[in-house]
């Protein structure tokens, strides 16, 4: 009996830098997050999904989300950005995974 394969590069996929995977001090929650917004990026979005979605797609809590995006935040590896096309209202944010020069940290 032949196994039924799914193609798991279909939605699109992203690059996780290893310096994150082995960052001490991140939390699996964070790395899980960061893993998510690479994933979005590689796929071509430019639009993260909502966080409500992300915490569904994740299966945590928007306390337990926010906790672990501070870690992010905190250690330069996620940046906010307000998005332009708001004009002042209430906009969405643009979260912005950050491409660090590894080179530097050899």
């Amino acid at each position: 009996m032949m196994e039924k394969m799914i193609d798991v590069f279909a939605m699109g996929y992203g690059t996780v830098p290893r310096m994150v995977m082995t960052d001490r001090e991140l939390t699996v929650e964070a790395k899980a997050i960061y893993g998510y917004f690479a994933a979005c990026i590689g796929a071509g979005d430019t639009h993260f999904p909502t966080v409500e979605d992300i915490c569904k797609d994740l299966n945590m809590g928007m306390e337990r989300f926010q906790k672990h995006k501070k870690l992010l935040l905190a250690k330069g590896y996620l940046t906010i950005q307000k998005d332009p096309a708001a004009n002042g209202r209430f906009g969405r944010n643009i979260y912005v995974v950050q491409q660090m020069d590894l080179l530097q940290y050899k």
